[in-house]
């Protein structure tokens, strides 16, 4: 690395040598030197926080462009879900971008490439920035990250709302003090700005939690139906997100395996996982409800059969 390639791209970044300085945790006299001439042979160990501290302002601009480009597509096409895959691909295809996670991808000519973005690595988001894109788009947020989804299918939706029918209606008869969502609730598990999940169903028996926003804390019992694009995370990140942060009980209902798998809270935490045949006890209600995955399945096809497949 020469003292030119940094000089050009200090200008190109438009900072100051006390700026960069700063960055690199340098003497501003030691970087006017350099950046002048005056220092002919700048030392080894210099060069490369001056090289890391530019790479790093360098990955923060191209991440605040794609976050502008995303943010402008999205107040455009207000009526439109966003494939966040896709629009990444555009994007590195028009900016000529390698395939490299896009925080250290850097321009080459006329070349057509794609790949995952992990947005904002280096610059945790908070719920604030929902409130930008607006609440008419699918998307959570899970420790400083965003999460796009795609609008549920419509098997999807019907499972959830017959599970949320099933719980909603154990808790009137036995007179029960919790709550069932499955309409879209925000959750904020650990009651930060940086997480806010919208699970499929939320039971909640402590209402100091509640306010107008959604839920601020751990509920008590959540079920997520898991789709392809939404398995791997709700699998893991999710899971360790809602057992750390205190939720008693968690489901995760998986129709292409067809398989029930649930966590409970304890030390060690328990697992366990049953078919679509198997009657299901709910944990916090000590068994006394029990669901059989198959018998939801059962009733969502049913509403098919009328008018030749409408109802």
């Amino acid at each position: 690395m020469d003292v030119t390639n940094l000089k050009e791209r200090k200008k190109r970044l438009k900072l100051t040598s006390a700026c960069l300085a700063d960055l690199a945790g340098l003497p501003v006299s030691t970087v006017s030197k350099i950046m002048t001439g005056e220092t002919k042979n700048p030392s080894y160990v210099t060069v490369e926080k001056l090289d890391r501290a530019l790479s790093h302002e360098e990955m923060m601009s191209r991440l605040r462009a794609y976050r502008e480009a995303l943010f402008a597509y999205m107040k455009e096409h207000p009526e439109h879900p966003v494939d966040q895959r896709q629009f990444e691909k555009k994007y590195r295809r028009e900016n000529h971008l390698t395939n490299a996670p896009l925080p250290f991808a850097v321009p080459e000519e006329k070349k057509e490439t794609f790949g995952n973005l992990a947005l904002w690595d280096h610059e945790r988001v908070t719920t604030g920035v929902l409130h930008e894109i607006g609440e008419d788009k699918m998307i959570e947020l899970l420790d400083g990250h965003l999460i796009f989804h795609e609008a549920p299918s419509l098997s999807h939706q019907l499972l959830v709302q017959k599970l949320g029918k099933k719980i909603d209606g154990f808790i009137e008869e036995n007179h029960g003090k919790c709550h069932m969502f499955n309409v879209g609730v925000n959750v904020y598990p650990d009651e930060e700005e940086e997480t806010l999940l919208v699970p499929d169903i939320v039971v909640l028996c402590d209402d100091t939690k509640l306010f107008e926003g959604g839920i601020m804390g751990a509920p008590d019992w959540i079920i997520e139906v898991v789709s392809e694009s939404t398995r791997h995370r709700d699998y893991n990140e999710k899971m360790h997100k809602y057992m750390c942060s205190g939720t008693r009980e968690y489901w995760i209902v998986d129709p292409a395996a067809e398989r029930v798998t649930t966590y409970i809270a304890g030390e060690p935490m328990m697992v366990y996982i049953y078919s679509f045949e198997d009657d299901v006890p709910v944990r916090i209600y000590e068994g006394a409800l029990q669901i059989r995955m198959r018998e939801m399945e059962r009733i969502k096809n049913k509403e098919f059969r009328k008018n030749g497949g409408t109802y």
